[in-house]
């Protein structure tokens, strides 16, 4: 078999082949689908590939906890592009960040600016209305 059944599943199948001839058939009819895909369907990697695959993997340089067991078949694969992407959707967070901040710098600039300008009109007032209350005195 392939290895995917648990042992329940597969003593069920084992069970189900002596009450059930026929499944014999219907099994022996799959394993040589799933052989004629593979064969036919096969396609030889080149050596180059193995050989990248082996380098990536340096057994060395893991800690003993980390190493692949026979119960835990995992790999740790360290990437070497340091590359990062980001999703569509915070790029435009960001512009929209960017243009906000820049709207807020301008918005900013322009009220100090008239804040400025009134309050020279208003000392100019102020100092002609003082100049005219002191003339009719």
């Amino acid at each position: 078999m392939l290895g995917l059944a648990s042992v329940e599943e597969e003593a069920l199948l084992e069970r189900m082949r002596y009450i059930y001839p026929e499944l014999e058939t219907e099994i022996a009819m799959a394993e040589y689908r799933l052989q004629r895909v593979t064969e036919e369907g096969g396609v030889t990697p080149p050596a180059k590939v193995w050989n990248k695959i082996t380098a990536r993997i340096s057994w060395e340089r893991l800690p003993r906890g980390k190493r692949p067991s026979p119960e835990n078949p995992t790999y740790i694969l360290q990437p070497r592009n340091y590359t990062m992407t980001v999703s569509i959707w915070w790029r435009c967070a960001v512009i929209a960040m960017g243009m906000i901040i820049i709207a807020l710098t301008a918005t900013t600039i322009y009220f100090y600016n008239r804040f400025h300008q009134m309050e020279d009109r208003f000392l100019r007032t102020l100092s002609h209305i003082e100049q005219q209350q002191q003339t009719h005195r």
